[in-house]
């Protein structure tokens, strides 16, 4: 486990590094985080790094997130002045909604230079890809960037890919565990495919426990004396869970108007 978070100090430190040293060229951040799980899936310790910066909050997947959740995330990010946009990374109008929210954010941008990050696994890459397309034009190395970093010139912006690294304490979040951005103990399956199953936009008025039994008995999970197999039943509930199959839910609700 040492081994683990020295792992991930060192990767965290780099990229507060890097942000820190790019921040006077800077027009803009690009926070990419899981619309079913907004809050729990921001990059932390941005606000510090970056300062000042205009940050534009791109709360991906947003198709299988329930959609009045993330309609009040979006008027909670709005009221405390976070410009924020929910959109799918995978579907083909992203690219103009990105670009919008940008809009939202120039007047108070110092370069049209925007810095892309996000945790793992939140369709960071896919995102990019939509935004700069196949004909990609690095510009090279700019002021502040001596190597590594390299920008990307696309619809008028200049883009850079930040690698996500996530903290030891969000490896514990159930909510990570669920979305598949951390990984979790066999023993963990129960007690996630019950968040999960209890989550907004279930629409069910059982006790999720039972839902997990139900769910194994739908799919025949079940042991030869005719139990329900719930371990099997978990990981069905998981693994249809990231891939949208159980349709739009989400894993938190935003806290009451500041």
């Amino acid at each position: 486990m040492g081994g683990t978070s020295d792992w991930r100090a060192g990767h965290m430190g780099h990229a507060a590094s890097t942000l820190k040293r790019l921040k006077p060229y800077l027009g803009a951040v690009l926070e990419v985080v899981d619309a079913r799980a907004p809050a729990a899936t921001r990059y932390p310790g941005l606000a510090g790094w970056v300062g000042t910066c205009p940050r534009l909050l791109i709360m991906n997947k947003a198709d299988v997130a329930a959609a009045p959740v993330t309609e009040a995330w979006r008027q909670y990010w709005q009221a405390i002045g976070q410009p924020a946009v929910a959109v799918t990374a995978t579907d083909p109008g992203v690219r103009r909604q990105v670009l919008a929210g940008l809009e939202q954010v120039r007047r108070m941008a110092k370069s049209r230079r925007v810095a892309v990050i996000g945790l793992p696994n939140l369709g960071k890459s896919t995102l990019l890809n939509r935004m700069v397309g196949r004909h990609r034009l690095r510009t090279g190395n700019r002021p502040g960037v001596t190597r590594g970093p390299q920008w990307v010139l696309a619809d008028g912006w200049e883009w850079l890919d930040l690698p996500g690294v996530l903290t030891h304490a969000q490896g514990r979040d159930w909510r990570l565990k669920a979305l598949g951005t951390v990984g979790y103990a066999p023993e963990e399956l129960e007690e996630l495919a019950v968040h999960i199953l209890g989550s907004r936009g279930s629409g069910a008025d059982e006790p999720a426990e039972e839902l997990v039994d139900e769910y194994g008995r739908v799919r025949g999970f079940l042991t030869r004396g005719g139990a329900v197999d719930r371990h099997r039943a978990a990981a069905a509930v998981m693994a249809d869970f990231q891939r949208g199959v159980l349709g739009r839910r989400s894993l938190e609700e935003p806290p009451s108007r500041p």
